[in-house]
């Protein structure tokens, strides 16, 4: 008996999972499986699953490759996982038909949308109008908080950073985007992981890591991005990642805008369309944080596919 592996890269757009087609020949019959192969404990482990005698077609093959890819998405039902994708492709089909000035001009809208949500769910107080003179017109309203124009600037030129980095994640990239958001602001512990203990005023329940145990909890938490990022879909790698990094709190303050910049990145590392959580949700998404701190990552998850549908939805004008 011999096996023929049929290539999944031409069969499969999503490369971060390691399924593929077989071909078993035992005499003059042969048997099709689609093949998972995960890393656990240091070794690979080969898991299959039968589809079928004799020669099937290229559309068969795809089929399968994708039934049995979203049984293995753990969070994600397949009706969404069919949304998700479709805004994928719709998306990037924009973006290249519309060429490189219109590819600028929707960063510049997209980026201000960004920022004013971000930095308002931590309490900016600026409008995305003031948002908007102070990251595309340079100027400053009257009578906004320093503060505040600097969290602005900051958290613009943080995503200007992420469109250009090319690298992987870790932790020296993690350091670099605080430093970036705290620019100007507390330069003392920009880029620095805190040295006291935190807590959150009115969650008395919640408890963060000790100081201490910061920099040991990064680095875990880089592995697991390395370890699953070939078996979680991007939103949810991305998700989790975020939602881990929030709970670890690292900083003393930038936590939440650093967590987002995270999950947008890893996002739009696989292909994806960056997610744009407004602030009129603030309740429902730190209600969604809240849980995923148990690592309960369904609501949030749920969470942020309701909100790409929405920030997407120009696409179906």
């Amino acid at each position: 008996m011999w096996a023929h592996k049929t290539n999944i890269y031409k069969l499969c757009p999503y490369k971060y999972i390691m399924v593929y087609h077989e071909v078993r020949i035992k005499g003059n019959h042969s048997y099709n499986y689609i093949i998972h192969n995960a890393r656990e404990d240091g070794k690979w482990k080969k898991k299959s699953k039968f589809i079928g005698n004799g020669r099937l077609s290229k559309k068969k093959i795809e089929e399968e490759i994708e039934r049995f890819k979203l049984k293995m998405n753990k969070y994600i039902s397949e009706e969404n996982h069919k949304k998700i994708e479709e805004i994928k492709n719709k998306f990037n089909a924009y973006l290249s038909k519309g060429g490189k000035s219109l590819d600028e001009n929707f960063r510049e809208w997209f980026f201000t949308e960004l920022t004013y949500n971000s930095n308002a769910i931590e309490g900016n107080t600026l409008s995305l109008k003031e948002t908007s003179m102070i990251i595309n017109e340079n100027l400053v309203p009257k009578g906004a908080k320093l503060r505040e124009v600097y969290e602005a600037r900051n958290y613009k030129e943080a995503l200007e950073f992420l469109k250009n980095y090319k690298g992987e994640l870790n932790e020296k990239l993690i350091l670099k985007i605080h430093s970036l958001i705290l620019k100007d602001i507390d330069d003392s512990n920009a880029g620095r992981y805190r040295i006291v203990n935190v807590f959150i005023s009115g969650e008395p329940n919640l408890k963060f890591p000790k100081a201490g145990e910061i920099s040991k909890l990064i680095k875990e938490l880089i592995n697991f991005y390395n370890k699953n990022k070939k078996k979680y879909h991007p939103l949810e790698l991305a998700t989790i990642i975020s939602m881990k990094f929030v709970s670890i709190h690292p900083f003393v303050d930038g936590n939440g805008r650093v967590s987002r910049l995270l999950m947008n990145f890893i996002i739009k590392k696989y292909g994806y369309p960056e997610i744009n959580i407004y602030f009129k949700d603030r309740q429902n998404y730190l209600r969604a944080v809240r849980k995923a701190n148990d690592e309960n990552y369904d609501l949030i998850i749920d969470f942020l596919i309701k909100t790409i549908i929405i920030n997407y939805k120009f696409l179906y004008n």
